[in-house]
């Protein structure tokens, strides 16, 4: 899984980063957090 983060900037979405997720973060998203 990976983890992006990204802001729009009127019509451009902006990439800030792109990594891959933690176990934590796998398991929060499972679980609908």
């Amino acid at each position: 899984p990976l983890v992006v983060v990204y802001t729009m900037r009127g019509e451009v979405i902006r990439l800030i980063s792109a990594r891959r997720a933690t176990k934590q973060e796998t398991k929060a998203y499972e679980k609908g957090i």
